[in-house]
């Protein structure tokens, strides 16, 4: 029964208070119940206020859809706003899981702030009125245990929250509040995320123009000279109650939102979340966690870019290659070039004399102290030529195994047809042996060979027979008729031949290609090449077809 029932006879009065009635609700607590509903707090507590003679005055204060874990809530700021300028000097609350859900917090207020500024608190359902003291233990104990219990279930809800939005982010579904630039979720399941054309372009755009040798200054340049609204302002704009927390939510893009974009592995369909926690239930402040904890599940939905793109811009970003602070591009050689002896960078260098210019690269560690390594200088031209040379051998030996795997090819569809082909007839054989036994049987029925439930067990097990033979008859054809067999594919081969005859170098082709060359101190280079773990199968491919 609500304490204000007992209220029949209500002492003397020896002074009048103004009071607030404070309601609070939150999804986020579950407090979900009709009876914590704002409309039915505001209901018993005003009822309770007008019972009581000593309540001179009230108003109310409202948190709707606020966490009790903490105390920066804009309606309870503002009621204390007002006890602090001595407008309110009377707290009246449903139950103290309604004032907070923070046992420190609450103890903090109801303890030592309200008694200090002469405040009484009143917590209906619980009975607890400071204008009518039990004596300071047995207040303390109550305030303290309701405190304690209060907390315990917020700490308990948060946990469960926690595991079962876990549980989801394990089963690839998607749980955020919005989806990735460039995606929208599904109106029909916000679990799932389905294409933004507009805004996949742009991500596409961002993408070509690094692959292509545009550095991440160039393209923020050309997104932001081209009107091209940034990530959170093309949320507002489509409609989204999103709000940014970019100072000033300027429109343009930066430098750090192109480079998210280029290492997002959302972006290849994979879903990755849970890439932060918050400290704790007390506190919505959140710490970045080490990418082995995040969540990943791989192919959740429709990728924007190929998985072989996105690979080579991590390798591009990875090697520090750097954009001319002149032209804004990433020149040919950047981010490949490493030292045999000590393995840093090579670094571009530019000799102009009036004559001629002269470009070639130096070890970096020699340019910042010479007596920590050898130059390791190698002439712009000599390194483009024998590059240049390299990858055309590589691609000869490309096209030379490509013919190797197209004839294997061919022989494997001749040898799997012949294979067919024989199957087919030994079923077909089969399929006539069981269809004899079957017209067989009625002659040995009517003779007394067979008595009646033998010739009817007999009669189902050939028709099933004749059944399954007839079926695999089918799928034997089909299969012999299917010209689409699986190509015999090598990744070393499928990524140079269709370079053709190249006659120049271009940044895209270097970062497909080349993984790192290393240059020693007499000029030597060494190339290596991605995808090596399949070269040596089409060197030897190959060599079959030049034996």
């Amino acid at each position: 029964m609500p304490y204000y029932a007992k209220a029949e006879q209500p002492p003397r009065i020896t002074r009048s208070y103004r009071a607030a009635l404070y309601i609070r609700l939150s999804r986020e607590d579950g407090d979900k119940t009709e009876s914590d509903s704002v409309v039915n707090q505001k209901r018993l507590l005003t009822h309770f206020a007008d019972s009581q003679p000593d309540i001179e005055s009230y108003q109310y204060y409202v948190d709707d859809g606020w966490s009790g874990a903490n105390f920066n809530r804009p309606d309870f700021l503002r009621m204390m706003s007002d006890v602090y300028a001595q407008k309110v000097d009377c707290v009246i609350v449903k139950d103290s899981s309604r004032f907070g859900r923070n046992a420190s917090e609450s103890g903090r207020y109801i303890g030592e702030v309200f008694p200090r500024l002469r405040v009484r608190y009143i917590a209906v359902n619980d009975a607890i009125d400071s204008g009518r003291s039990q004596g300071v233990a047995i207040d303390f104990l109550n305030n303290s245990m309701r405190g304690m219990i209060n907390e315990y279930y917020v700490a308990a809800n948060s946990e469960s929250i926690r595991s079962t939005l876990d549980m989801e982010r394990r089963r690839g579904l998607f749980i955020g509040s919005f989806a990735k630039y460039g995606y929208h979720k599904d109106p029909d399941d916000h679990h799932k995320l389905l294409i933004d054309e507009e805004a996949a372009d742009v991500v596409r755009r961002i993408y070509r123009m690094y692959l292509g040798g545009s550095g991440i200054r160039t393209i923020v340049r050309w997104l932001n000279d081209n009107g091209i609204p940034n990530p959170s302002t093309y949320k507002c704009r489509s409609g989204l109650n999103f709000q940014s927390r970019a100072i000033g939510k300027s429109p343009l893009w930066s430098d750090k939102t192109v480079r998210r974009i280029l290492q997002d592995e959302m972006y290849i369909g994979n879903m990755v979340q849970g890439k932060n926690r918050k400290v704790s239930y007390k506190d919505k402040a959140v710490i970045p966690l080490p990418q082995e904890e995040w969540i990943r599940v791989r192919d959740t939905h429709e990728a924007i870019i190929g998985k072989e793109d996105f690979d080579r811009v991590q390798r591009m970003l990875q090697s520090g290659a750097k954009s001319s602070p002149i032209s804004g591009e990433i020149s040919l050689f950047s981010g490949l070039l490493r030292c045999a002896n000590c393995g840093h960078a090579l670094i571009k260098k530019v000799n102009r004399n009036p004559d001629k210019t002269y470009v070639y690269y130096r070890c970096s560690t020699y340019c910042k102290c010479k007596g920590a390594c050898s130059a390791h200088s190698i002439r712009y031209e000599k390194l483009y030529d024998t590059v240049l040379a390299c990858i055309q051998k590589m691609v000869e030996i490309a096209v030379d195994a490509d013919e190797v795997l197209q004839e294997l090819q061919s022989k494997h569809k001749n040898d799997n047809s012949v294979n067919l082909q024989t199957q087919i007839e030994s079923q077909e054989r089969e399929l006539q042996r069981v269809k004899q036994m079957l017209a067989d049987l009625y002659p040995d029925y009517k003779s007394g060979i067979l008595n009646a439930d033998q010739y009817l067990m007999n009669k189902e097990k050939y028709e099933r027979q004749q059944q399954q033979l007839e079926a695999n008859i089918d799928n034997l054809k089909a299969s012999a008729n299917d010209p689409d067999v699986p190509p015999q594919t090598n990744d070393f081969v499928e990524h140079f031949k269709h370079h053709g005859n190249i006659s120049t170098l271009t940044r895209p082709l270097l970062t497909e290609l080349i993984e790192q060359i290393t240059v020693h101190k007499d000029g030597a280079l060494d190339i290596t090449f991605n995808f090596r773990d399949t070269f040596e199968e089409a060197k030897e491919l190959a060599q079959k077809q030049s034996a």
